[in-house]
């Protein structure tokens, strides 16, 4: 059963899973559109746990940052799971924040899976995640979701398919934000966000997974992120891009866990 809720200091998530032992999701971005259909992509997890997938909070400030929001996780961790430690999982933007949680907060994660997530993205990815947040901002979400063609790893036929169905149904898989201002400031705090000189700091055991072909996290910066990290294992899904997940994904968060 998904459950869909909001904890005390204004973070929203997703749970779902009957496993009394949780496991935390920071869900990707910009924009703070939590659906249960989204959520759903971390099923493989609710065997072994109960899902909490999170967004950012609603109404940020000008001028918030990937900081910040990991200021709020943290409040989360401390007054509805005890102070941890927890496990985590970062994806994409999500994995932004989880490093400065872990960087700051050791004491309250236990083991840290940083999924197509670097220390920073490329310039390239940046941009494009801010003309996408203001697309979405304008209300023009069907062209939002086409702009994000350039992520697509293939053929030609193959990108040019796959774009329009992500601008078809890209749409109907996102809650429309309660505050579109939030997309701009999650769009901002991406573009200026580098965790790299905070990452000797992360004691987590931590697994940094991605493709090679990722338009957001290049193989480069996966390598620096996963070498800065005094614990840390990279696995690299060859010719992948950042729309990275099926069963071999699925198996190697799984086993970095240790639940196969």
């Amino acid at each position: 059963m998904v459950k869909k809720g909001v904890f005390s200091n204004g973070v929203p998530y997703v749970s779902f899973g009957e496993n009394p032992n949780p496991i935390l999701v920071f869900s990707g971005g910009p924009g703070n559109y939590l659906s249960p259909l989204m959520a759903k992509q971390f099923s493989f997890l609710s065997k072994h746990y109960t899902v909490y997938v999170l967004s950012r909070k609603s109404g940020l400030p000008e001028g918030y940052s990937t900081s910040d929001m990991a200021e709020d996780f943290a409040v989360v961790i401390k007054d509805k799971f005890k102070g941890g430690p927890i496990d985590v999982i970062g994806e994409s933007y999500g994995g932004l924040i989880a490093q400065h949680l872990a960087a700051s907060h050791p004491e309250l994660v236990n083991r840290l899976v940083l999924a197509m997530s670097a220390y920073r993205f490329t310039s390239e990815g940046s941009m494009l995640d801010m003309r996408f947040a203001e697309m979405l901002n304008q209300g023009k979400t069907r062209a939002a979701f086409k702009s994000m063609a350039p992520i697509i790893v293939g053929s030609k036929i193959k990108k040019a398919v796959l774009s329009f169905f992500i601008s078809i149904f890209g749409p109907r898989m996102i809650v429309k934000p309660e505050n579109p201002a939030d997309l701009l400031v999650e769009g901002k705090a991406e573009l200026i966000h580098n965790s790299h000189d905070q990452l000797h700091l992360i004691s987590a055991s931590t697994l940094v997974i991605g493709g090679d072909k990722d338009f957001f996290c290049s193989l480069d910066l996966l390598n620096e992120t996963s070498a800065g990290i005094p614990n840390s294992k990279l696995i690299i899904h060859k010719g992948k891009g950042h729309m990275l997940s099926g069963k071999k994904f699925n198996n190697d968060i799984l086993l970095f866990l240790d639940k196969i």
